[in-house]
């Protein structure tokens, strides 16, 4: 692949030579974490040392890996549109024309498990590269088909993501047949606040069917009709490091872009209390050091699963910090075999 962009580029050029889909990767939320100065100057010459505000390093690397993807971007992916369609898609407009799935272009062969994968990113903003791309290329060396979502985030407020997850729940059952996979093994994965996208979707499923199939029979009564009796319950649930409930030790933050801040929504969107005995088999773990998310978070929901006997399988990770995604380099390394061997046991 001949790269446009290098570590000779600014940010300021990438943001505003790259092609559409930049802000997926790199949203227009972060910049303000820059210092004025670094805009302007080469990558080279900043991004060794520099630090988010919670400590991670920025991977000036990723950025332009995706940047110089984005040049020709249906080798790597295809982006399929849930709620309009294909000529209406608009992947960055943050609306019903945006919610999309990416889906990576895929080697494997015969029907295999999915996986959906939901980035975090506060409900402000999706972190599409470490926590999607980057996830979904160890996933499918795992032999399951990936798909990324692209979901509705602030201003958009509850419940537009959950609608969004349920219809692309929808949406890949309904279509097991072409995409080759199992409608029967689905597990969605969601980091931080993606994790409280997928963890109360499926803990708050019947309310959220019921209020995409009313949103369905408005914008698409065609895929109301299409999609009335299929389930929303992913078969199988993988939590990272993820934002649980808002009574206490909460992130306030994702609270505030899903909600505006209502008050009457606080427990009801506190996942730990919504847990039923039906609730899916789920994988959960944290870091202890994360200084984001409280990573008691991870133990009321392993609590809540306890008490209403849902097969799970919690881990606390000693270091990592918030957002590691797949830990390189950190305790939480091997989380994902840990999830595999979990989640597949007769392997």
């Amino acid at each position: 692949m001949d790269k446009k962009f290098t570590m000779k580029n600014s940010l300021h050029e990438i943001l505003t030579e790259a092609r559409e889909g930049i802000n997926l990767f790199f949203p227009k939320e972060m910049l303000p974490f820059f210092p004025e100065k670094y805009h302007t100057l080469p990558m080279e010459e900043w991004v060794k040392d520099f630090r988010m505000p919670w400590g991670a390093p920025f991977d000036g690397e990723a950025l332009l890996e995706d940047a110089n993807r984005l040049e020709d971007a249906g080798r790597y992916w295809e982006w399929v549109p849930l709620w309009v369609q294909e000529e209406e898609l608009t992947i960055e407009s943050n609306d019903l024309h945006s919610v999309s799935l990416m889906i990576p272009k895929c080697t494997l062969e015969g029907v295999r498990p999915a996986v959906l994968i939901c980035p975090g990113g506060g409900y402000a903003n999706i972190s599409f590269h470490s926590e999607g791309l980057e996830t979904a290329k160890h996933l499918e060396q795992a032999d399951y088909r990936t798909f990324i979502l692209n979901y509705r985030v602030h201003p958009n407020l509850f419940p537009a993501p959950q609608m969004d997850l349920a219809l692309a729940i929808k949406h890949l059952r309904a279509n097991a047949e072409k995409y080759q996979i199992d409608p029967e093994n689905l597990m969605i994965l969601g980091y931080s606040a993606g994790g409280h996208l997928c963890a109360s979707t499926a803990a708050l499923r019947e309310e959220i069917n019921e209020k995409l199939q009313e949103e369905l029979e408005k914008e698409r009564p065609d895929l109301a009709a299409a999609y009335r009796d299929i389930s929303i319950r992913p078969d199988k649930i993988c939590l990272g490091y993820p934002v649980i409930g808002f009574l206490q030790d909460g992130h306030e933050d994702s609270f505030r872009m899903l909600t505006d801040g209502n008050e009457a929504l606080r427990e009801h969107l506190s996942v730990e209390k919504q847990i039923d005995p039906d609730y899916p088999m789920t994988f959960l773990w944290t870091c202890a050091d994360d200084s984001l998310v409280p990573p008691v978070n991870t133990e009321y929901m392993r609590a809540a699963l306890e008490e209403a006997g849902v097969d799970h399988l919690c881990l606390v990770y000693p270091q990592g910090e918030h957002g590691c995604s797949l830990g390189t380099g950190t305790s939480a390394e091997g989380w994902m075999d840990e999830m595999l061997a979990f989640m597949n046991p007769e392997e």
